[in-house]
């Protein structure tokens, strides 16, 4: 047995003649740390005889000589030597503080991870073709990190901690996971930072130079051989009731039918008989585009021509009612036939009496338009909001269900379908649909692009859709574009039908003419859902964490003069945002044959909690979050003399100091880090991130795609 008695601790770095005081704390991560040196002023001069260069690329080296007694008959006293080397050092701008009859300069020393912001690492791994991972370019995690290690030019590494990924029989939901990457030229130990850190494992450089990845939490004790000092940090962790994993915006996929609309003067989309511009019947007074051809609307184009036709000298007579005409036969080309906008989903009735009353009000605001009102003008206000309400009004009384979610009915307490409120709840919409399919050209996972179908007339066909042979008809998807904001599909061409009508002539009856109506069109396509006041549906995993490592507040004295108030007990859950998991309900459809009128008719709904496993998803994620809540085993020691204690995934940090007098410390802490001066690992990793945010916002090369690990 041995008694430390005495020692004396050094610190070396070449170039340096003398080091009055050093500490150098190393941290989890792959930023370099950094040893503040404190030494004697020396000639910066080449010229000078006394001139020593600091080296660019150094090394650090701590030395503690402990003498012990040993306890025997002889009493011999033996010296122990312990040494730290630290190669690769590159020591940055000193500076100096001056006292009345000394001057002190501080030098900071970077450890050789200073290195690793360089390099160029490129690689895709573990794409699926066909939903399924291709064997070539299939890696497990620990090889994708060795990938990493290697083309840092590291040597020595241990990552078998990774191989739990592979098989861990506690965390079934965790086993086997194949995470896609994309790295597109950006340094090799980021890309490894970014593919362990989401997983719950931390890169750790040990003294003897070893790069190890170690599990997030687990790892040695502390021990209590030289312990001057130690116990349990003040900063304990945040530990909420709870953690909610949310993900990204609900898919709800169905079919809905769409509504003609057009631009109008004023800036607004309306329904198309609610424009200023709707041309009329001569004989019945009364709006009716369908005595205007698609595309040319001679009866638009007439009274435009009418003002043309009485120019003088070139100038218009009436110049406001010129600009007016030509800006609606513009706005008729451009939009009337072209745009439809979502109008219900499938299997609403609309209710008769209030869609009157909304036509109603909507021609009275086109008159208004037309007579040169805009917003601003009280009476087009006034009738804006009748408007509006009127149009809000119909959309409730008509009870549009989204299929798939269900709603607590408040006045029975039992689950029902989910009813539309505001049309506002189901924008901006999707460009795709929800159900996923296989890109033929890359092989990959993707949303099937929207489906358009109908009745109308097929220009290629020369014939309607109305055709029994050919009932329900597609539209080619390059046709048309959707508008998710405003929730309007606006197509390349008119979209219409040709239907063999009789119309009025004065007080006689014509015979049939095929004239145009606007195509009844459908589109299947995905919509958020969101309450009414804006916040939209996403899938939510909760889980409640153990009691045993909640807070609970302490029991409050019985003498207390006031009786206090009570306060709430516990936290709300934490929230973690996760928009790769993604819930996605489809409505399935069949097309019937009802009294010779093909129909869509409802089957079914299914989603993907199952199919993509988001549970164990969110499981996954959750796992990597409770490792940061560590209650117990959490701590620091301070240790007389030179301790070669590595870092594992519970010791987050080594801290060696010495003191002026030749005194050493090493400072050791479990499952936290008390150097007030080195930032702590989350926040060295926000520092990374922005780093890189500003890289790509000065549009470097440097760029990456984010690991996104799957359960």
């Amino acid at each position: 047995m041995s008694e430390i008695h005495e020692g004396v601790g050094s610190v070396y770095y070449p170039g340096i003649k003398q080091i009055v005081s050093a500490s150098y704390s190393r941290s989890h991560g792959i930023t370099p740390d950094i040893c503040q040196i404190q030494m004697a002023p020396q000639t910066l001069d080449p010229s000078d005889p006394d001139y020593t260069p600091i080296e660019p690329d150094g090394y650090l080296l701590f030395q503690f000589e402990a003498q012990s007694v040993e306890v025997n008959s002889l009493g011999n006293r033996s010296t122990k030597t312990t040494q730290i080397l630290i190669q690769g050092c590159r020591p940055d701008r000193a500076n100096f503080r001056r006292s009345g009859s000394s001057e002190i300069w501080t030098i900071p020393v970077f450890d050789r991870r200073w290195k690793w912001k360089f390099g160029s690492f490129s690689g895709h791994w573990n794409m699926k073709k066909n939903g399924v991972i291709e064997i070539r370019k299939e890696r497990t995690v620990r090889q994708l990190a060795e990938m990493c290690l290697e083309a840092m030019g590291e040597k020595k590494y241990n990552t078998k901690a990774l191989d739990q990924l592979e098989d861990n029989k506690k965390l079934k939901y965790r086993k086997k996971i194949r995470p896609e990457v994309h790295w597109d030229r950006i340094p090799p130990a980021q890309a490894l930072n970014d593919l362990v850190t989401s997983l719950g494992f931390r890169v750790c450089l040990k003294w003897d130079d070893t790069v190890s990845i170690e599990k997030y939490g687990e790892g040695a004790l502390l021990s209590t051989d030289d312990l001057l000092s130690g116990g349990f940090e003040a900063d304990l962790p945040e530990v909420s009731n709870s953690v909610t994993v949310v993900g990204g915006i609900t898919m709800h996929e169905t079919i809905w039918s769409l509504e003609a609309v057009g631009l109008d003067i004023d800036g607004m989309w309306r329904p198309v008989y609610h424009l200023s511009y709707v041309p009329k019947n001569k004989d019945t007074k009364q709006p009716d585009w369908r005595l205007t051809e698609p595309g040319v609307f001679d009866g638009i184009l007439a009274s435009y021509q009418d003002i043309e036709d009485q120019k003088a000298d070139g100038v218009p007579v009436d110049k406001d009612e010129y600009r007016k005409k030509k800006e609606q036969y513009s706005l008729a080309q451009q939009t009337v036939y072209r745009s439809f906008r979502l109008s219900y989903p499938l299997g609403t009735k609309e209710d008769e009496f209030l869609r009157k009353k909304y036509d109603k009000i909507g021609v009275e605001l086109a008159e208004k338009v037309n007579e040169g009102l805009r917003p601003g003008d009280k009476k087009y206000d006034d009738l804006l909001i009748k408007y509006e309400e009127a149009k809000r009004e119909l959309f409730l009384k008509s009870e549009p269900v989204i299929p798939g979610p269900q709603k607590k009915d408040p006045r029975t307490g039992k689950l029902g379908d989910y009813r539309l409120e505001e049309f506002e709840q189901v924008l901006p919409c999707f460009k795709t649909r929800a159900e996923l399919t296989v890109d033929s050209y890359t092989g990959k996972l993707i949303r099937k692009p929207a489906e358009m179908a109908g009745f109308y007339y097929n220009t290629n066909k020369v014939s309607n859709t109305d055709d029994p042979s050919n009932p329900i008809q597609s539209v080619d998807g390059g046709k048309f574009e959707i508008v998710p904001d405003l929730g309007i599909i606006q197509f390349s061409e008119p979209m219409y039908r040709m239907i063999p009508t009789v119309i009025k002539v004065g007080k006689k009856k014509s015979d049939k003419e095929s004239l145009p109506y606007f195509a009844e069109l459908y589109i299947q396509l995905a919509t958020p859902l969101k309450n009414t006041v804006g916040e939209p549906a996403r899938f939510e995993y909760r889980e409640e964490l153990d009691k045993k490592h909640r807070t609970t507040p302490a029991k409050l004295p019985g003498n207390l003069k006031d009786q206090p108030r009570k306060v709430p007990i516990g936290t709300d859950t934490k929230l973690i945002v996760k928009n790769e998991i993604v819930q996605a309900y489809q409505a399935r459809y069949t097309i019937k044959d009802r009294n010779g009128v093909p129909t869509y008719s409802f089957v079914e709904v299914v989603d993907n909690v199952k199919t993509e496993e988001l549970e164990k998803q969110a499981l996954a994620v959750i796992d990597v979050e409770n490792l940061r809540i560590i209650t117990k085993g959490s701590g620091s020691g301070v240790y007389a003399g030179l301790k070669k204690i590595n870092l594992d995934g519970a010791i987050h940090q080594v801290t060696i100091s010495r003191n002026t007098t030749g005194g050493m410390t090493t400072t050791v802490s479990r499952n936290s880090e008390v150097n007030p001066v080195v930032p702590s690992f989350d926040e060295r990793q926000r520092r990374n991130a922005l780093k890189e945010m500003i890289k790509e916002r000065g549009q470097k090369i440097d760029k990456t795609q984010q690991v996104n690990p799957e359960a």
